[in-house]
């Protein structure tokens, strides 16, 4: 299905609809946003005054990466021997499984436990107390020596490797006081929590997964199905005939959202979740497009302050209908609105989606990671001007089409970006060995939006689904080596300063390499991400 998408009027696509999971509490452990980022929606993104020089040093520090885990996996190898020789299996597979190697095919993000982690029980028998002690201290100085090296990532300007090794450190150990605040955590008495969420503790309110944030004294009756609306109770079924006219929209408000919806109140909330999971990890992977580097080296000293409660939102407009969806875009745009069930109006700063029955959950989770792409993206400006339209366009379509493979899995305990096998990576490898389909990097990035979306189907699906494969490949190729590089083209992208928007750095210039060998580098890449196997889920078909 065709996406549209414009700067300097809408960014749109196609359809999505589905019920997604709650669980906001368990978002509230995961590894969270960067310290201060909650603030930056409203201040202008870091962008290079000159063309970015950074030491091409990264192997070297990746290898230190691997001898620091060898080493530690030995170590948790060497006291899984000793529990087989005890008949203690399952403890040995468990201290097995934490020496796995980290898979950079994807980027992958596991819960911290929220409760500060407790000394070993005294009445442990010895042999389970010998194994999970020295368990826990390995990995204790396992995540110091990792912290050490984020620093020292962070110094050679290597930001987003700095941060995979922080998340790392903070799974080894818990309560890591400056990983915590680096992931943006504040510990309440014995339970790490975000800033905000301690501010709503404080003040007697409570997250529920149906209703959101409410004063604990109202939760009984919300339950049995009252509703409190403009200073007054009222039944369910009367709220929801209130809420009906959008003028008098449910209002949920989370850390970094207000969802406005006539659907109903547990609808809006599910969005909300959903996107605050979202928000956690969009900032945390994209963390030097809004940090200075000054900024980030504070940030990694422990020295810069605490985690700020988030001022202003980010606005998302969820309508019942099609027909009102369309009512309000139709005055605001000349696109073809129809074909789309989401899109972001830079003008307004907002999104606006609408609920389709028909639509499937994974339809309604791209749709909605790929409109908040741009949000967080655009907003961040300190106002709405025209982007991609010279050149580039690939990559402001192609990040939010990579954005669309995120997936929280509270089930499984993990969030996850950049699936190998979702769809649009997959048909990127069949247009280029089926099709024999592939615009050369130096050609595709001359592209402005005209010429990128004003080839005719299947090109222009070809064209986003190798946009999307395209960012896979510089967001995680050679274990993310080009990452940092690609964050910084799209900081100048999304500049302030028009000769910079205009005249972003090339990829090549940025990552050293030239476009003819970043071309072999990609193909050898894409025929490799997902060739076993190759047939995807229903669910998951190529939106073309």
């Amino acid at each position: 299905m065709t996406q549209f998408s414009s700067s300097t009027s809408t960014c749109g696509r196609g359809r999505f609809g589905g019920r997604m999971d709650s669980g906001y509490r368990w978002f509230l452990t995961i590894v969270a946003l960067v310290v201060g980022i909650a603030n930056f929606q409203s201040a202008p993104p870091v962008h290079a005054q000159a063309k970015r020089k950074v030491a091409r040093d990264l192997p070297a520090f990746v290898k230190q990466h691997t001898d620091l885990h060898r080493k530690f996996a030995k170590a948790l190898e060497d006291i899984a021997v000793e529990c087989d020789e005890k008949n203690l299996t399952e403890a040995a597979a468990n201290v097995r499984l934490l020496a796995a190697p980290v898979d950079t095919s994807r980027l992958r993000v596991t819960p911290l436990p929220r409760e500060v982690q407790p000394d070993l029980p005294a009445d442990l028998p010895p042999d389970e107390r010998f194994w999970r002690a020295q368990t826990r201290q390995q990995r204790k100085d396992y995540s110091q020596k990792l912290y050490q090296l984020s620093r020292r990532a962070l110094d050679s300007g290597h930001v987003s490797f700095a941060f995979d090794l922080v998340r790392e450190t903070a799974f080894h150990e818990p309560d890591h006081p400056t990983a915590r605040k680096i992931l943006g955590f504040v510990r309440s008495g014995t339970e790490w929590m975000s800033p905000f969420e301690a501010v709503k503790l404080k003040s007697g309110q409570v997250w529920h997964d149906r209703f959101g944030w409410l004063p604990k004294s109202q939760v009984e009756r919300y339950e049995k199905g009252e509703r409190f609306v403009r200073g007054r109770w009222m039944s369910e079924a009367k709220a929801d005939i209130f809420h009906e006219d959008f003028r008098n929209a449910w209002e949920i408000r989370t850390e970094h959202f207000r969802i406005k919806t006539n659907h109903s109140l547990d609808r809006g909330v599910e969005l909300a979740t959903k996107l605050e999971i979202f928000h956690t990890v969009f900032f945390q992977t994209f963390a030097s497009f809004f940090h200075t580097p000054e900024a980030m080296k504070n940030l990694f000293s422990g020295s810069d302050g605490a985690a700020r409660v988030v001022a202003a939102p980010y606005e998302v407009y969820f309508y019942r209908t099609k027909d009102e969806y369309l009512a309000e875009l139709r005055p605001k745009t000349t696109q073809p609105i129809e074909i789309t069930n989401g899109m972001f109006f830079p003008q307004t700063g907002i999104s606006y989606f609408f609920d389709d029955p028909k639509a499937t959950e994974a339809e309604l989770d791209a749709t909605l990671y790929h409109e908040a792409t741009h949000q967080l993206f655009s907003v961040a400006r300190p106002r709405a001007v025209p982007i991609g339209q010279k050149s580039d366009f690939w990559i402001i379509e192609g990040i939010a089409c990579y954005m669309e493979s995120f997936v929280s899995d509270p089930a499984n305990h993990q969030v996850s970006l950049g699936d190998p096998y979702y769809s649009r990576f997959v048909a990127a490898r069949l247009h280029l060995e089926n099709d024999k389909y592939y615009v050369p990097l130096q050609e595709f990035t001359r592209m402005g939006m005209a010429p990128y979306q004003s080839v005719k189907q299947p090109q222009i699906a070809w064209n986003y689904s190798q946009g999307a494969a395209l960012t896979h490949f510089f967001m995680h190729f050679d274990g993310a080596r080009y990452r940092d590089d690609l964050i910084e083209h799209l900081s100048q992208i999304y500049s302030d300063t028009k000769r910079t928007r205009d005249a972003p750095a090339g990829l090549d210039e940025l990552t050293g390499v030239p476009f003819d060998e970043l071309d072999q580098q990609y193909q050898a890449y894409l025929k490799n991400l997902n060739s076993k196997p190759l047939a995807m889920k229903a669910d998951r078909q190529p939106p073309e």
